[in-house]
């Protein structure tokens, strides 16, 4: 399934193997490497992340919707400013976690809300879903500031996923509507 939603700035649509450059100066960045879950170290070079685009662009079609990873660009020049996602939390059952990750030049202009609104609306239209979450590290201030702008509500620390203490977030649709 092909996704592109357009916001009043933005344009969220599929990875391309031709993203990697502008992949890597969000997956790359030690300003944002350290906070994603599950764990990872920074992307080190294009080649690197043009594997890893490549590996998510062929998964892609195996996700049940609204599953699935997706680029975030700005409509007025294209520019890929980051990233979104949304994937089962472990155990892998059945919570939902929406994720966002924007390059460091990115930050402070909304975005990361912008964007992750109307994917919220997607995915509780089109997959039939009754809540989502997002985790973040303690100290992520960043992201726990995006989940509160976003309507999501703190509902406990956890170490259940990941192998991580993580602050739990969710929105369920009334909420997404109020």
């Amino acid at each position: 399934m092909t996704l592109s939603l357009q916001t009043d700035r933005l344009l969220i649509r599929d990875w391309v193997e031709d993203d990697a450059e502008a992949a890597l100066e969000i997956y790359g960045s030690a300003d944002v490497a350290p906070w994603l879950s599950p764990a990872m170290d920074k992307v080190s070079d294009v080649p690197t992340m043009r594997a890893i685009l490549r590996a998510w662009i062929e998964a892609q079609p195996n996700f049940v919707p609204p599953a699935g990873r997706w680029a975030v660009t700005r409509r007025e020049d294209g520019e890929v400013v980051g990233g979104l996602l949304i994937r089962l939390l472990p155990p892998y059952e059945e919570d939902l976690e929406i994720g966002w990750q924007l390059r460091p030049s990115a930050w402070g202009h909304g975005y990361a809300t912008e964007a992750s609104k109307a994917l919220m609306r997607w995915a509780f239209k089109e997959g039939a879903i009754d809540e989502l979450f997002a985790v973040a590290r303690p100290h992520n201030e960043r992201a726990i500031a995006t989940a509160r702008r976003l309507g999501m509500e703190w509902v406990g620390e956890t170490d259940k996923y990941y192998d991580l203490t993580l602050q739990v977030y969710r929105i369920r649709l009334p909420e997404l509507q109020a």
